[in-house]
């Protein structure tokens, strides 16, 4: 069975400790940790614009997550962050103290433009040469109306990059939304080689670019085919977890602690189950 957790982003409106005694108490046992910075109010579970006693900060960080059983899956930055030098050395110090190699981005850029593209590809180009300096892995979301946003351009974008050290960061809900089309569990198997790490969650059955709502990422409520894509993923050797991440939590001031806890613990309780590998082993006859 593959490990199932949860990102930090959907208690963004939370504490960290908070975040984490939530994921635990669903039942989950890796998160995906959001390091991205956030401009209306919204807390960042790992900050990177520290600078007085860093090095504590980062260790009772790793410790607070220890304490709650979870693994880092990965740590989660923005386009922005990977862009500044500065940054990435706070990145990769936050790496290296945490125990986690992979990090985590969202294609940037816009869809349909060579030039977008291009750019885009030269700034993974340039975050991956400093990040594989220190060991560490970048994992690039194909995301809805940007650069990389189909298995075409995802399989595009892997041919301009070292692909020991840059890979995908697959959610079926973009592919989903990038062609009225698109199959994402296929899309799931032709991009498998290339995949470091895996989002997850529901998605309704309209295909509009525009995210649906946090009712309908809830898995089960939507119109993704699960089965199919869990199906695959359990038996992705190179990925050591599903993630669960539902987005616009923290736009809807309504929703308490309990409410996004009772989200967390109905999504894990539904994808556990489709998550299980089944192995068989020999009966024992007793004479």
């Amino acid at each position: 069975m593959k490990e199932i957790g949860c990102s930090t982003m959907l208690y963004r409106n939370f504490s960290l400790k908070q975040a984490l005694a939530g994921i635990q108490q669903a039942g989950g046992s890796a998160i995906e940790l959001c390091a991205r910075s956030s401009v209306t109010g919204q807390i960042t579970h790992l900050d990177l614009n520290r600078h007085d006693d860093v090095n504590d900060y980062y260790q009772k960080v790793k410790q607070t997550i220890t304490n709650h059983n979870l693994l880092i899956e990965s740590i989660a930055v923005s386009n922005q962050q990977i862009a500044q030098p500065a940054e990435l050395e706070r990145l990769i110090e936050a790496s290296h103290q945490l125990g986690t190699d992979t990090v985590v981005i969202s294609s940037g850029g816009v869809s349909n433009s060579e030039e977008s593209f291009l750019l885009f590809v030269d700034k993974i180009n340039q975050a991956s040469t400093i990040l594989t300096g220190s060991q560490i892995r970048l994992s690039v979301k194909p995301r809805v109306g940007r650069a990389v946003h189909d298995v075409a351009t995802a399989e595009q974008l892997m041919t301009k990059v070292d692909a020991n050290w840059v890979g995908l960061n697959f959610d079926a809900t973009h592919i989903y939304r990038s062609h009225p089309h698109a199959d994402p569990v296929q899309a799931l198997a032709e991009l498998q080689p290339h995949i470091f790490t895996v989002r997850i969650r529901d998605h309704q059955v309209s295909r509009e670019p525009k995210v649906g709502p946090v009712e309908t990422q809830i898995p089960g409520n939507g119109g993704l085919d699960l089965v199919g894509l869990t199906s695959i993923i359990k038996q992705m050797p190179n990925v050591s977890a599903a993630i669960l991440e539902i987005v616009g939590t923290h736009k809807r001031p309504e929703m308490t602690f309990d409410t996004i806890q009772e989200m967390v613990t109905t999504s894990i309780s539904y994808l556990k189950p489709l998550l299980w590998e089944y192995v068989a082993t020999p009966m024992t006859t007793i004479i």
